[in-house]
């Protein structure tokens, strides 16, 4: 009750900053939204263009989508509350947000003043604001990929945001999709960026399968590596989460030591090479994990691998990224199941505290869980 009072206070004053606000890089949120970029273009048939990467039919199979690389003029990109920001200063609601159906609830109406502004000459290219390793495969590499299928080259870009990887696997899959001969720009260093000519990708929400066949194809080349068993990796295999302050496994080892009866292995994909990450995935027969980037690796699995996801059993909805990685096996052909478990709400997440909540699963019910449903 007291959180959404705030909420409802910081959007009714953000609100009135904006009746007397000359622009959100001033002070106070944007002056309104676009639906989408087609709208913006629709309204602004000069301020911008759209090139068309991809269309392709999305993994439910109901829907096609398309992946467009758009390019607008005096373009703006806040870090948080994530925004893309027209030159006539509106949100482009379809790109910045999938979170919710409502423009007005976007986070950024609650605004009263975003960070200062850093701005950029020339051309902006703008990849992701994030290291993490799912992004960095799904999103990063993915678009790099279509973008160099329909003949563009990095070159062509004066800057390009994006975030360095922390991790081994990630510094390595960045220098050999050569991100490390570019100009990087940092999001997290500059919060709030305006840009000469900015370009980024949409349809970035939606699984490639095209895409993510061609980066897996790549990084499989540059690493010299078949699918062919070496023996040498666990058949089952624990992905534990690490150092990861959020979707916490809390009671890991409890689950472990039961697991251990099993024959499951722990591994730490943050701790590993990318090649050892792909060994380990490649070989294995059935692989355990919470919802978390370490099973992005499911890409490297044999078809007919069995995975199950460990996920919070409050995650979930049509705005919720909860079922990436059982799309992401749908892609592979790996046979995904999930364990919905209890979990510990994170009210120190802004916004995401049910999505990134500590992960609770009881050891009996999980252990009775991959007997009979897994291990049949």
């Amino acid at each position: 009750m007291i959180k959404d009072l705030k909420n409802w206070a910081k959007y009714e004053i953000a609100n009135l900053i904006t009746k007397v606000s000359p622009s959100s890089k001033i002070f106070g949120p944007p002056s309104g939204h676009y639906t989408d970029i087609d709208e913006y273009l629709k309204h602004n048939s000069k301020a911008g263009t759209k090139k068309l990467l991809l269309d392709e039919k999305a993994t439910d199979q109901h829907q096609n989508f398309a992946r467009h690389l758009v390019s607008i003029t005096n373009g703006r990109i806040n870090l948080n509350p994530w925004s893309f920001i027209t030159e006539d200063d509106k949100l482009l609601f379809k790109e910045s947000s999938c979170y919710g159906p409502v423009p007005e609830d976007h986070w950024v109406f609650r605004s009263i003043k975003l960070p200062k502004l850093h701005k950029l000459a020339g051309k902006t290219l703008f990849l992701s604001s994030r290291s993490n390793y799912w992004h960095l495969l799904a999103d990063e590499l993915c678009d790099l990929t279509l973008l160099t299928e329909s003949g563009i080259n990095l070159n062509e870009f004066d800057q390009i945001v994006f975030e360095k990887s922390p991790f081994t696997a990630g510094k390595e899959l960045q220098k050999n999709f050569t991100l490390d001969q570019v100009n990087q720009v940092s999001l997290q260093k500059h919060l709030h960026i305006e840009c000469e000519e900015l370009s980024f990708f949409t349809g970035t929400f939606c699984l490639s399968k095209h895409a993510l066949s061609l980066v897996k194809y790549k990084i499989e080349s540059f690493l010299e590596l078949s699918l062919a068993k070496s023996g040498k990796s666990s058949k089952r295999i624990i992905v534990s989460r690490g150092s990861s302050t959020t979707r916490r496994w809390l009671n890991e080892n409890d689950c472990i030591n039961l697991l251990d009866t099993l024959n499951f292995k722990l591994i730490d994909p943050s701790k590993l090479s990318l090649s050892q990450q792909v060994e380990a995935f490649s070989n294995a027969e059935i692989i355990l994990g919470p919802h978390g980037a370490g099973l992005t690796n499911i890409m490297f699995c044999s078809p007919g691998t069995k995975v199950i996801e460990i996920r919070s059993q409050e995650q979930g909805g049509e705005y919720s990224s909860a079922n990436c990685y059982e799309e992401l096996s749908s892609i592979f052909r790996v046979k995904h199941h999930t364990f919905d478990c209890p979990s510990t709400e994170r009210k120190d997440l802004k916004g995401r505290s049910i999505e990134d909540a500590d992960l609770v699963p009881d050891p009996i019910k999980l252990m009775n869980f991959i007997c009979e449903k897994v291990l049949i």
